[in-house]
C-alpha cells in the first residue's frame, strides 16, 4: 500500500504529461504585426503616419503636408545618426531631402531642396 502511494504522484504527474495537446503552432508574426505604426498631427493642417520596421532601420512615411503640395506621398526613409531620438532621412533625389527625426511623441520634417529652400514642420502624436 505504501508504495502504492509513493507512486502515485507520479502517475497523476505522466498522466497530465500524455493528455492530447493541439498538434498545429502559432502563426509566427508577419513583419506587419511587428512595425510599429504612429500616426502625427502638424502644424500647417499636416498630417504624417510613419511605419517604423521592428528593427529601426527604415521607416515608411504618408505625408500630407498641404503648404508644400504634398498629399498622401509615400516617402521610404533609411535610418540616421540622431543625437537624441530616431532620425530617418531620403536623400535618393538629389533635388529634395526628406528628414524626420521624432522622439517620444513629437516630431519634426524638414524638407531642403537643391537651390537652398528648406520647409520645416513640428508634429505631434
Amino acid at each position: 500500500m505504501k508504495k502504492l502511494l509513493a507512486v502515485a504522484p507520479f502517475a497523476v504527474l505522466l498522466a497530465a504529461c500524455a493528455t492530447n495537446a493541439p498538434t498545429t503552432t502559432a502563426p509566427t508574426p508577419t513583419t506587419n504585426a511587428q512595425q510599429v505604426v504612429q500616426s502625427f498631427t502638424c502644424e500647417d493642417d499636416g498630417i504624417i503616419t510613419a511605419t517604423y520596421a521592428a528593427n529601426g532601420q527604415a521607416a515608411d512615411l504618408n505625408v500630407t503636408l498641404p503648404k508644400v503640395g504634398l498629399s498622401n506621398a509615400k516617402i521610404t526613409m533609411k535610418q540616421a545618426v540622431s543625437g537624441s531620438g530616431a532620425r530617418y532621412v531620403n536623400d535618393v533625389n538629389p533635388k529634395t531631402t526628406y528628414d524626420w527625426h521624432a522622439k517620444a511623441d513629437y516630431g519634426v520634417m524638414t524638407i531642403s531642396s537643391d537651390n537652398g529652400q528648406k520647409y520645416s514642420v513640428n508634429c505631434d502624436i
